[in-house]
Formats: structure tokens, C-alpha cells, sequence
């Protein structure tokens, strides 16, 4: 009988312990930096142009993870308001062109330019929607990239 007691004991905490675990696979925790999306400016400063920032930029706003689609670059196209913000865009590499790409770092030394995989959407003076982890410091507020497009508007002087 104390077997059969013990046995029906595990069982019952190996299923209270399964339900748990499948609890926590349901549960989904919050980023712990906030995602956001950003309309602005390229722009290439530095004494070796290779600090990148988003200026006359929005004010952030929330973003769900992963690209943009076709309606969210369209409506952000249909809205425009004046812009004031300025982000330093970190992580940029991957939405420069492939010889950018190449220049930045050590990237080179891994990547053969017929490899190099890169967007080319982040381009100086052009007008772009950003997707990134928004980190604030005391010195500067900066983007680090997820998703970038450009958009048709202008940020001539």
C-alpha cells in the first residue's frame, strides 16, 4: 500500500511541475528595453563619418517586434508633422550598403564582399522609418537597429 502511496505522490508532483512549465512557455515576459519606431533623417557625423544619427526625427512610439509591413510604411508616409528628436543610431551595419558594410569594423575580415548581406536602406540625407531598442543615457538617446526602410519624403535643408 506505501508504494502505492508514494507512487501517486510523484505522479501528482511531476504533473503539478509539467503545468507549471507549460504555464511559463504561455506567459511572455515584456523586453526589458523598450522597442520602438522612429521617423527621421540620416545624417553622418564624426571625424571619420562613421557615427550614424536619425535627426529631425518623431517622438518614438511603441513597436511590436519584427518588420514593418506595407500599411505601417503607409501610414507613416501620409503623416507628416513637425520633427524635432535626434537618435544616435547604433548596430547600423547591416542596413548599409555592402561596401559599408564591408568598412565598418572588422567586418571585413569575415564577410567576402560577394557574402556581405546588407540593405542598403540607410543612406545620408534620406528619409527613413526605423524599428530599434530605445537606450537612453544621460549624454544621448540611441536606436539600437532592428528594421530600417526608406521612405519617399525628403529631408532637404
Amino acid at each position: 500500500m506505501r508504494c502505492w502511496a508514494v507512487v501517486a505522490l510523484f505522479g501528482l508532483c511531476t504533473t503539478a511541475l509539467l503545468a507549471n512549465q507549460q504555464s511559463e512557455r504561455r506567459t511572455r515576459r515584456e523586453p526589458q528595453v523598450p522597442i520602438v519606431s522612429v521617423v527621421g533623417c540620416v545624417e553622418r557625423r564624426g571625424a571619420t563619418l562613421d557615427e550614424w544619427w536619425l535627426t529631425r526625427a518623431s517622438e518614438p512610439t511603441d513597436a511590436r517586434p519584427g518588420v514593418f509591413n506595407r500599411d505601417q510604411v503607409a501610414e507613416v508616409e501620409r503623416s507628416a508633422e513637425p520633427r524635432t528628436q535626434e537618435f544616435q543610431l547604433v548596430g547600423v551595419a547591416d542596413f548599409l550598403t555592402a561596401e559599408g558594410l564591408l568598412a565598418t569594423a572588422d567586418r571585413a575580415l569575415f564577410t567576402a564582399p560577394d557574402q556581405a548581406n546588407a540593405t542598403g536602406e540607410l543612406l545620408a540625407g534620406r528619409q527613413v522609418l526605423v524599428k530599434g531598442l530605445f537606450i537612453e543615457t544621460p549624454e544621448v538617446v540611441r536606436l539600437n537597429l532592428i528594421a530600417v526602410v526608406g521612405l519617399d519624403g525628403t529631408c532637404g535643408e
